[in-house]
């Protein structure tokens, strides 16, 4: 089932689309793009923010070498936990954007929310990001019923909540009781012919650079696979599925492919397609359609007041 939120983007989201569009930087090929990233400093995460530590109780842990925060409501707390993996094309560290996301995430659930600061490429692989994701599940599990929990993330971090589900269903392991993806990354390779009548609207993203991107991330495995281009995998039962999609963003194509895969094969799905947004639009959380987004997870969790 697909659904809009609105047919004429707002006043404020043509206003962020302006500030993403004039912070686009130039196009890099291949090589460029691996100079850019090789020998850099370790890459740094955004400081969370004062107004985070003033809600929330805060636990700070380190899981297999990886840092790990926790952030519990104060107030009004509703027994849901998200673990929530960060966008980045597998290569950025979390952003400013990212904590806005997860305290409006934290706003209208009441969730507590951990959020698993994975390893990067091209310093890292896939392979080592995997075990210790599980490991912050299996830690979840520990206080909170699998029933209560959602997978989330944006992006890249769409692709690892995605996967990460699979896996565990893979391994036998007790499954979230939702999952929620923002824009996600399906396929590492973009082989859907259709993402290129998508990229001149998209105002952030680069295909030829995300492909380049996922070879890092790929690191000896195959990108195409299905652990790492989830699109591809064997899509039967998995727990209720939203997807926050913009129509000016590269990823849509896949993202409905997904939504008729997932259906195709049993399961319980809903993208919501907002017009004009743009690539994990709902980052800016000043917009009517971020909240329009936040609003209809919490609704689906069943937390809407």
């Amino acid at each position: 089932m697909t659904s809009g939120t609105g047919c004429t983007p707002s006043l404020r989201l043509r206003l962020a689309s302006t500030v993403v569009r004039l912070g686009r930087g130039p196009e890099r090929d291949p090589a460029e793009l691996r100079r850019k990233y090789e020998n850099r400093k370790p890459p740094t995460p955004a400081t969370l923010p004062r107004s985070l530590r003033t809600r929330c109780d805060v636990r700070e842990d380190t899981v297999r070498g990886q840092p790990v925060y926790t952030l519990t409501p104060k107030h009004g707390a509703s027994g849901w936990h998200i673990v929530y993996t960060h966008g980045g094309a597998f290569v950025n560290p979390l952003q400013g954007a990212h904590w806005d996301i997860i305290e409006q995430l934290i706003e209208e659930t009441g969730a507590t929310v951990t959020v698993p600061l994975y390893p990067l490429a091209p310093e890292h692989t896939a392979a080592e990001a995997f075990p210790f994701l599980a490991q912050v599940y299996r830690d979840v599990l520990e206080s909170t019923a699998p029933a209560r929990v959602v997978l989330c993330g944006d992006s890249a971090g769409g692709n690892l909540a995605l996967a990460q589900a699979l896996a565990y269903r893979d391994q036998g392991l007790p499954l979230p009781g939702h999952l929620v993806l923002f824009s996600p990354w399906l396929d590492l390779t973009m082989s859907n012919p259709e993402v290129a009548a998508v990229q001149p609207r998209d105002i952030m993203l680069r295909a030829s650079e995300l492909v380049e991107e996922g070879r890092w991330w790929a690191g000896a495995e195959d990108p195409r696979g299905p652990r790492l281009s989830p699109l591809f995998a064997d899509l039967k039962g998995l727990p209720p599925l939203q997807i926050y999609q913009g129509t000016h963003d590269i990823f849509l194509p896949d993202a409905r492919l997904l939504r008729d895969r997932v259906a195709a094969a049993g399961g319980q799905v809903q993208l919501d397609e907002t017009p004009g947004g743009f690539h994990v639009f709902m980052g800016a959380t000043f917009t009517p359609e971020a909240h329009t987004v936040f609003r209809r997870i919490a609704e689906r969790l069943g937390q809407a007041p």
